[in-house]
């Protein structure tokens, strides 16, 4: 920011350029008390780093200036504020396969277990007229003293609804990691995976209001989720059983759903169950808030011994769930790329 002096001389000035609370300065400096004579600029510069997603303004800027014997002072608002979107934390997830196993029949990149344009060998048939020379198998057709031809086996994309559990009973942690933090990061992140994998991906999120995003292919459709994620603060009392009507009545039917919570109270455990029997397939993905509290809170005998007394309930749900979806238990601790390996939905069926 460049100050430019086109008055008399100031001796003392006072310039202070706000920031939205949840920035931190790390470079330079937003507050300055400088001189500035007739003509003379002065240029106010430096960095800040926002650790939270998010909308944040930068603005507006105050000036205060002090005569040189402190009997007045003066002071101007000038409105220059900017707003600065935080997007969130996303982590690589292109080496994980994660496919529908109920595809359409638009083309994408998920084995639909039939023959059909694709590049993995299906099935050897027997040779008939326009087929192209490239697909005859020319070594079976030698011994069988038939022509032949090689299938490939179809590549196909599927319907899959992401949904984020981020109601304030399901916040654990403080405000830099947390399982609602943790829920919109994985989120983003399987988003911009099923996205590139031409998918078509939609969005719910249940808090203080239930939002939605209905699916879709391309970039377009990763920005229009990220922004829906940007804002997302815990909050609202609205039961999660919503979920399951909403699911129903306003996105395809037989869609993968992938719902992302913590599993704090009994409400969302039984909306899994109520998906499941509405013919949905599910995949639970739940951060682990008895991790995320270990991650905040100093260890003493007790905590260890209330952990493992909460572990044994975890345990329990995520056993019960596992005859109704297929759940990934997520350590915070570690990568999600890692805990998303163990997934598999085989066999996979056609629409």
């Amino acid at each position: 920011m460049t100050l430019s002096n086109r008055g008399d001389a100031i001796h003392l000035l006072e310039v202070y350029d706000s920031i939205s609370e949840g920035g931190l300065v790390t470079e330079g400096t937003n507050h300055l008390i400088l001189g500035l004579n007739r003509g003379e600029e002065k240029t106010l510069e430096y960095r800040v780093r926002f650790e939270v997603k998010g909308r944040y303004e930068i603005g507006p800027l105050i000036l205060r200036s002090r005569d040189p014997f402190g009997m007045y002072n003066r002071e101007r608002r000038v409105d220059v504020a900017q707003t600065m979107v935080v997007s969130p934390r996303t982590e690589d997830l292109r080496r994980v396969s994660l496919f529908p196993r109920r595809t359409t029949p638009r083309l994408g990149n998920a084995p639909s277990r039939t023959a059909g344009l694709g590049v993995d060998f299906w099935a050897i048939r027997s040779y008939q007229a326009g087929d192209e020379l490239r697909r005859i198998n020319w070594k079976a057709s030698a011994r069988l003293d038939t022509l032949l031809t090689n299938e490939k086996e179809a590549e196909r994309s599927g319907d899959i609804i992401l949904v984020l559990d981020a109601r304030r009973q399901a916040n654990v942690g403080h405000m830099l990691q947390n399982t609602i933090e943790l829920g919109v990061k994985a989120a983003v992140s399987l988003a911009a995976k099923l996205l590139q994998d031409r998918n078509r991906v939609g969005l719910v999120i249940q808090r203080d209001v239930l939002d939605w995003v209905y699916p879709a292919f391309g970039n377009k459709q990763l920005y229009r989720i990220v922004n829906a994620l940007v804002s997302v603060r815990p909050g609202g009392e609205w039961p999660f059983e919503q979920i399951a009507w909403v699911l129903k009545r306003y996105f395809p039917p037989k869609s993968l759903v992938i719902i992302i919570s913590p599993l704090v109270d009994t409400p969302a455990i039984e909306s899994v169950v109520e998906l499941r029997a509405r013919g949905f397939d599910i995949i639970l993905l739940s951060p682990s808030f008895l991790e995320v509290e270990r991650m905040v809170m100093d260890e003493d005998s007790h905590m260890e011994l209330a952990y493992r007394v909460l572990k044994m309930r975890r345990d329990a749900d995520v056993s019960y769930l596992r005859r109704f979806a297929h759940v990934v238990d997520w350590n915070p601790r570690e990568p999600l790329a890692l805990a998303l390996k163990e997934v598999s939905l085989w066999p996979r069926y056609r629409r």
